[in-house]
């Protein structure tokens, strides 16, 4: 974007009958300038969707003085779309914008493209639930300037703004971060801090319904069976879970959607218009730069299914939309006005919305509101309900699911299992506490089995750990994560706290405490987090790699429904180690229990050697 040729000297000069174009060119700039009007006063919200780089700046009235940049597609040159998809990355879609009726605003468009499908689209929708993305097309848009006359060596009259000028003289930013959207802040990420709502206020709140899902197993299953069962959860808003910095593996994300033509490709998402009003001014030889096309909005996250989430491991959790959502939060919020002791309390933000839909019978979801109170007090409601499926047209009927509801001060043991692993040992302590002084939570407990290590004094490191609990059992032989794990079971005597099975080499998100809290139910579900296997070189500050989606040897349960499982299967697997969590799943999912399956925000296993791991000759 810091290039004076592409933006103020020209090699073409045209005019476009809408902001959508494509000139199937590729190593160009476009910019494209003049004002808008819009139909009537309202606020607005504005996306941008483009292959590769671009920027849209609106100004606050006709002056190009006044330029604001509000939506783009990245900054490293490595970032692009397909057509209409305006959720891929979070910089894409706008804040709500107040435009006054009879008023024009100045506005600009950048747009850098080095190769592939070439593509640029601009859209606006009214600030509402249901609102539509729909491109801006000439009704909205007028010139800045008439050039019909004018050479291509006429630049005077051309505006020399911060968009495309100012910035000239700036130093260039130095190392853009390439990691994505997954590491920007997002309230879930904090969700722990906020004060929740006393839980006498929602009592009774939903008359309470039988929940027993059809995907609910009545008995055992064979071997290795359950891998291929499990069913993955929706989230809303966008937890830009999905890899989108990882460009030679995107495709297999867009082939999930019907619409999508092999031999097209992303092609097949354009419609062209032809527009025999509008003519090209001083273009001589060159691409389709008036090449002008309609593109409905592709929201190809909410498209995913199972076996896409199972296949394309950079695609990351399935994301519900607006609409979907909203008539949730509406039945929700109508039932908290209905009571007196919760009438004066009024939405502010919707933090997070998860939902297991069960075939066409209705869905479970976890629905967690900030509110503020009639004091201005913020507080915090996360409750699981239950929505039969009915008729769109018809209010949304919510319920309450029986003996289904988590508990926000349940204890949560981190139990693993390590042989003479010093460093990772060291950071798995570390993160530990990491979690512990961000989030001041004391309700949970580290325990460590030790076969042996003789390269570190575990005992020693962890009194000097600022930890609100421990405790460390050794063991002699050889090491066996289902031996070890199934020791550390055994230290837990209070069966109504929950169990976190997991692995050295993990960097844990500091809301991962209250994450295994609210998706484990005692009694009807267990949590099975996707952990992100980082490439080499990558970092929880970079990260990239790809979704473990086999893997389920990170598990959160109650103890009691371990117990009642039959713990870990440390007879047939003993000093050998490898497909004894697909073992574990199958007794899970045989006795009953769901398991929710979300791929976890900024938790991330680190690249690394198996060089010297617990004599790996013996990993089956």
């Amino acid at each position: 974007m810091y290039n004076i040729i592409l933006w103020v000297y020209l090699k073409v000069r045209t005019t476009v009958s809408r902001l959508a174009v494509s000139p199937q060119w590729s190593s160009y700039g476009l910019r494209i300038f003049g004002y808008l009007h819009p139909e009537v006063t309202d606020e607005y919200i504005f996306a941008v969707s483009s292959d590769d780089n671009s920027e849209f700046w609106l100004s606050l009235n006709e002056s190009p003085e006044n330029l604001q940049c509000i939506v783009y597609v990245g900054q490293t040159g490595n970032e692009w779309t397909a057509p209409g998809e305006y959720w891929k990355f979070a910089s894409q879609i706008s804040k709500p914008v107040l435009l006054v009726k009879d008023m024009k605003y100045f506005f600009e468009i950048l747009l850098k493209q080095n190769s592939g499908m070439d593509h640029l689209e601009i859209a606006w929708s009214l600030n509402r639930d249901n609102g539509y993305f729909s491109v801006i097309t000439s009704e909205f848009l007028s010139l800045y300037e008439d050039e019909s006359s004018l050479q291509m060596g006429d630049i005077d009259h051309i505006p020399q703004t911060k968009a495309s000028y100012d910035r000239l003289f700036q130093p260039i930013p130095m190392s853009p971060n390439p990691a994505g959207d997954m590491i920007r802040e997002d309230p879930r990420d904090h969700i722990y801090k906020y004060k929740m709502l006393d839980e006498s206020n929602l009592k009774d709140l939903f008359p309470e319904c039988h929940y027993s899902p059809s995907y609910i197993l009545k008995e055992q299953i064979g071997r290795y069976e359950g891998v291929y069962l499990i069913k993955f959860s929706s989230v809303y808003p966008n937890d830009y879970t999905r890899q989108t910095n990882a460009y030679d593996d995107d495709m297999c994300f867009y082939k999930q959607d019907p619409s999508f033509q092999a031999d097209k490709g992303l092609a097949s998402y354009l419609t062209e218009v032809e527009d025999p009003d509008v003519k090209t001014i001083n273009t001589g030889e060159g691409p389709f730069w008036q090449r002008v096309y309609d593109v409905k909005p592709l929201n190809a996250a909410s498209k995913q299914t199972a076996i896409v989430a199972n296949s394309c491991r950079t695609a990351g959790n399935i994301v519900m939309s607006q609409s979907h959502v909203m008539p949730i939060v509406r039945a929700f919020l109508k039932a908290l006005h209905s009571r007196e002791e919760t009438r004066g309390y009024s939405l502010l933000r919707v933090l997070n919305v998860v939902q297991r839909e069960d075939n066409g019978v209705g869905s479970r979801y976890l629905v967690e509101l900030e509110l503020v109170g009639p004091q201005g007090q913020k507080v915090l409601v996360s409750r699981y309900v239950y929505a039969p499926s009915q008729d769109s047209r018809k209010p949304t009927i919510l319920c309450s699911p029986k003996a289904f509801s988590w508990n926000p001060t349940a204890t949560v043991h981190i139990i693993v299992a390590v042989k003479d692993q010093a460093r990772w040992i060291i950071q798995f302590i570390r993160e530990m506490e990491k979690v512990y002084r961000v989030t001041g939570d004391k309700n949970f407990n580290v325990i460590i089995i030790d076969y042996s290590s003789s390269d570190i004094d575990i005992e020693k490191r962890l009194k000097k750990a600022a930890l609100p609990s421990y405790k460390l059992k050794k063991m002699d032989g050889n090491f066996q994560r289902s031996g070890g794990l199934q020791a550390g079971i055994d230290l837990v005597e209070d069966e109504h706290s929950i169990l976190f099975l997991c692995d050295l080499h993990l960097y844990y998100p500091v809301n991962i405490i209250n994450s295994i809290r609210k998706h484990c139910v005692e009694g009807k579900m267990v949590y099975a987090p996707i952990v992100m296997r980082l490439d080499c070189g990558a970092s929880p500050r970079a990260p990239a790699g790809l979704w473990e989606v086999a893997g389920y040897g990170l598990m959160g349960i109650y103890k009691s429904d371990m117990d009642r499982i039959g713990g870990m299967n440390t007879r047939e697997f003993t000093d050998k180690w490898g497909g004894e969590d697909w073992e574990l799943l199958d007794r899970v999912l045989g006795n009953g229990l769901e398991v929710e399956r979300l791929h976890l925000r900024n938790f991330f296993h680190h690249f690394h050697s198996k060089r010297g791991m617990w004599e790996n000759k013996n990993q089956g």
